[in-house]
């Protein structure tokens, strides 16, 4: 078959072209982080996920040669924040630093919540685990937390006023108080920073919160910290006995932190995040600031954070349910 000399630069045109279709979206994401990258945070400045979410945004920042920048978005417990990344652009460009609560806590006591985190999201790694803190204003005449629980009964009708920075705080609160045998009377804040300025000025009478935002306050007598939600102590505050160890026994609830892509964020681009985080997670300074922080660092198992996240949210309705606490 004979060709023009026309026809064969016209073809030679057209594959050309086909070619860079196939190639510029390859290329595109080999090129990744071309631009800024917004790490969205559902929470007001200061608690764990906050912090968390600035000290990897400075190491990807480093290690990709682009920035990422931390964007609070607080209100509805996460779901705001959250629910931006579920709903942006797959490109990579806008991620999540998420709360447990907001994967796992939301999907419960949320009503018409408007993503389902067992589907619109990317895994891209578990920061890290940490207990919660079970602090008191220093005016409230108890040195530990079953005096806590004494003092709820003689002097409060077994109530107090808890400070609820986040979902997930009230159900390891709630959950506490039941087995403790005492009543929380819930008042909402904005995170952990507005939560702990409400317990300093008297405000409320008790909150379990994040270690990261209730550390410095305690070591400077400006809070009282009485006991740790898991099992194990924290590293962080080794002296604080845990809940079981405080009376409360075989309470044991941990709290975790992870790092999220809106689902359909290329494979390339997501494997580009894990490697470094799988480096920044082992890298000793790293280790070292969550450690200061009362978490132990986690891992980029993309699979098992999923099937945390759907474990997660059914021990949660069973909690929801045994304390009455329906969607809202």
């Amino acid at each position: 078959m004979n060709f023009s000399r026309r026809a064969i630069v016209a073809l030679m045109a057209a594959g050309t072209t086909a070619l860079s279709l196939v190639a510029t979206p390859s290329l595109a994401q080999d090129a990744y982080p071309d631009k800024p990258v917004r790490i969205v945070v559902g929470f007001a400045p200061g608690g764990t996920n906050d912090i968390v979410a600035r000290v990897i945004a400075t190491k990807l920042t480093e290690r990709l040669k682009q920035s990422f920048i931390v964007d609070n978005k607080p209100g509805a417990n996460s779901a705001i924040g959250n629910d931006l990344v579920a709903k942006s652009k797959p490109d990579g460009y806008t991620l999540l630093v998420s709360a447990s609560g907001g994967l796992t806590v939301n999907p419960v006591l949320t009503a018409n919540l408007p993503h389902d985190p067992t589907k619109d999201y990317e895994p891209i790694a578990l920061l890290g685990t940490f207990p919660l803190v079970v602090t008191v204003n220093p005016s409230l005449p108890v040195d530990n937390l079953s005096q806590l629980i004494d003092y709820a009964r003689k002097n409060k009708g077994g109530t107090l006023d808890h400070g609820v920075a986040a979902s997930s705080f009230q159900l390891v609160a709630e959950l506490l108080a039941n087995t403790a045998g005492v009543k929380f009377n819930h008042i909402n804040y904005r995170g952990s920073g507005p939560t702990v300025i409400a317990l300093m000025g008297g405000e409320i009478q008790v909150a379990v919160l994040d270690s990261a935002a209730v550390m410095a306050q305690v070591k400077a007598g400006k809070l009282k910290a009485l006991a740790v939600t898991t099992a194990k102590r924290a590293a962080a505050l080794p002296d604080l006995p845990t809940a079981a160890e405080a009376g409360v026994a075989g309470y044991d609830v941990p709290i975790w932190s992870a790092f999220m892509a809106p689902k359909g964020t290329p494979e390339p681009v997501l494997a580009k995040l894990r490697a470094a985080m799988k480096d920044i997670l082992a890298e000793k300074d790293m280790v070292d600031r969550l450690h200061a922080l009362g978490m132990d660092p986690g891992n980029t198992d993309g699979p098992a954070l999923m099937r945390r996240i759907s474990t997660d949210i059914e021990r949660w309705k069973v909690v929801a349910k045994n304390a009455n606490m329906k969607p809202e």
